[in-house]
């Protein structure tokens, strides 16, 4: 209660508590004796901080204390610097307490997935401000960031791309030698070039990754910081075909990422052991890729279990989604295997459907197409052709109301193994129908010398 700068706020948490009214009338006499919003914004990180620690050692009722008045309380601080500069629009420190508070309520929502929100969030606290002061500039350029991370992950490229270009325009604007300058700098960088790599533009993403890498290092950013740009120069390493160079580089990225005694595992870390599991496939290492992905399974359920025991009205998206994909993949790695690890790569493949429904609500997303098509593949690899060919037909309808061209990859994919499904059944007349389909598509988005394409020429070949 001592921190709290919003006497509604704190009214509303008096009243659930025991004793209320005396608490009431301490905790608006505290309320009134705090000015400096800063002290919110830092007492909530540390909450949050406290909280991941307390659930990491299954501590569940001290966690709850700390956690489910983390997002309450940023927003208390957003609305107590909200009316700071209502009182005096010119002031630089009613400014930045505004940013900053708006910075960290919506950064509290990115991380857990909730796009719109964030955004929302973000854009409303914009501040009309023409000063040059070193911390004002710094939680623009923050804003900017975390906005531009938004948009990436939407898949709004081009917007994403504006936002970080506006962040370095004022770093670079301000002319100030400072480490923290350098520091966001070579953080933008590394954003913009996790960005190139998701518009598939590898070998840019590599060169910009790597020069990011060495700038946070110069910087002192942090061990965190690093690892992060490690592990994503990992993944662009293997989209290139670089596969040991990746692998050492999720090494080394996860011996910060899975510390003993960090506070909680970050999404980045699940994505490092997802990433890590295929490449251990890529290089013929089976037994140690589905050994990697059950113990992200195992992690990611652990974490999502106790945010929920601690903070069920918080849906953390970003942690679902994380997991409805390790669930996916392993499937993909437990096939081939006997029919018992084949039937619980089916069972994971269900669980990652269920999951991932759970995050896009009533909307249809591509990543619930990917999953069905792996349905399909498992359910046909234990013989269910019925179940597999339903699967494949429900993932291509998808495909449809999102691709209305249909020139995808991933929808030649799916046609390709409705095609062998059917060919499995003796119906080759319709097996060839869909590799036609796959073949059209696959020389429209594909290079001619792609293997997929020789693959689907071999396969209407039998047919």
């Amino acid at each position: 209660v001592g921190f709290v700068a919003n006497p509604d706020a704190v009214k509303d948490l008096g009243r659930r508590l025991a004793g209320g009214a005396e608490l009431l009338e301490q905790a608006e006499g505290i309320s009134q004796q705090v000015q400096n919003h800063k002290v919110v914004l830092s007492a909530v990180e540390t909450k949050e901080k406290k909280a991941v620690s307390a659930l990491s050692a299954g501590q569940e009722a001290e966690a709850r204390l700390h956690f489910d008045s983390a997002e309450y309380f940023y927003d208390a601080a957003v609305r107590a610097a909200q009316r700071s500069l209502q009182r005096d629009p010119t002031s630089d420190a009613a400014m930045e307490e505004r940013l900053r508070g708006g910075v960290a309520l919506g950064a509290f929502w990115y991380h857990r997935g909730h796009m719109d929100k964030a955004e929302k969030i973000l854009k409303e606290a914009e501040v009309n401000s023409k000063s040059s002061a070193l911390s004002l500039v710094l939680a623009e350029a923050e804003r900017f960031e975390v906005l531009g991370n938004v948009y990436r992950d939407m898949g709004r490229y081009k917007e994403a791309r504006r936002q970080y270009e506006t962040a370095e325009h004022l770093l670079v604007r301000s002319e100030t030698q400072d480490e923290r300058i350098e520091a966001t700098r070579a953080l933008l960088l590394a954003e913009q070039a996790w960005l190139l790599n998701k518009q598939e533009k590898l070998t840019e993403a590599d060169n910009a990754m790597t020069a990011a890498l060495k700038a946070l290092t110069a910087a002192h950013a942090g061990k965190d910081q690093e690892a992060l740009a490690t592990g994503r120069l990992g993944a662009i390493q293997h989209d290139e075909g670089f596969v040991a160079a990746a692998m050492t580089n999720y090494i080394s990225a996860l011996q910060t990422e899975l510390a003993p005694g960090a506070d909680g595992y970050s999404p980045d870390a699940f994505e490092t052991l997802q990433n890590m599991a295929v490449g251990q496939r890529d290089l013929g290492k089976g037994t140690a890729s589905i050994s990697t992905i059950e113990r992200a399974v195992n992690l990611q359920k652990q974490q999502l279990e106790a945010e929920q025991k601690v903070n069920e009205q918080v849906e953390d998206k970003a942690l679902m989604a994380s997991l409805a994909r390790s669930y996916a993949l392993g499937s993909e790695l437990l096939r081939g295997s006997d029919k018992t690890k084949c039937a619980k790569g089916l069972r994971w493949a269900h669980e990652a459907l269920s999951l991932q429904q759970q995050v896009d609500g009533d909307v249809l997303k591509m990543e619930q197409a990917d999953i069905l098509n792996t349905i399909g593949n498992v359910q046909s690899d234990l013989g269910r052709y019925n179940d597999a060919g339903n699967s494949y037909k429900a993932s291509l309808s998808i495909h449809e109301k999102l691709e209305p061209n249909g020139n995808t990859a991933t929808t030649a994919s799916v046609y390709g193994n409705l095609g062998s499904l059917l060919h499995r059944q003796g119906r080759f007349q319709e097996a060839i129908t869909m590799y036609e389909k796959s073949m059209k598509l696959q020389e429209a988005v594909l290079a001619p010398s792609n293997p997929d394409i020789a693959v689907t020429c071999n396969n209407l070949a039998v047919s």
